[in-house]
């Protein structure tokens, strides 16, 4: 486990996924993810079984250490070993938050020193809709910057969004 301040992340477990689950399938948080549709435990299961087999997804629990409380998810998917860069996933999913003041510093930092620190990755990008503007605000506070925007990318309650993709590069991290 990585901790700082209280906050860890930690490895997914089985017996994390109907939180995971739950959360996943929350309309209000649903909105945000790439895939629309609610899944039912075989597909969380399935899911689970493909990431933890995979060299290219690492995904972790978010923890309020004082509370011993599972609170969101993290992680970073699509890891590209020879260019060294990842997706980074991140929400907290406790009382549907999303993005919040508590939790998302401390642990934004934790993955992305990670990813850095950890894992040697020089870049780290997101994709985030235009529907999401807490969640643009979030990553554009913390020094992520706009690489570029797919046009109509996303389609969610009968209109096509832009998809925003944001990167972070190792020379640009701050950490402490």
């Amino acid at each position: 486990m990585v901790i700082l301040d209280n906050i860890g992340i930690r490895a997914i477990e089985v017996e994390d996924l109907r939180l995971l689950q739950g959360w996943r399938n929350d309309a209000r948080l649903r909105r945000y993810f790439r895939e629309h549709r609610e899944f039912s435990h075989a597909q969380k299961n399935s899911w689970y079984e493909t990431m933890i087999k995979s060299s290219n997804n690492e995904m972790f629990v978010i923890v309020d250490l004082e509370r011993d409380e599972s609170i969101g998810v993290t992680g970073l998917t699509y890891i590209d070993w020879v260019n060294r860069h990842a997706d980074v996933h991140f929400y907290i999913g406790k009382d549907a938050q999303w993005i919040d003041d508590k939790y998302s510093p401390t642990a934004i930092k934790i993955i992305l020193g990670y990813g850095y620190l950890t894992l040697n990755l020089n870049k780290l990008w997101v994709e985030i809709y235009e529907i999401d503007d807490k969640k643009l605000d979030f990553f554009k506070k913390i020094g992520f910057s706009i690489d570029g925007k797919l046009r109509e990318h996303y389609y969610h309650e009968g209109k096509y969004h832009t998809s925003n993709i944001l990167s972070l590069l190792k020379s640009e991290y701050k950490h402490g």
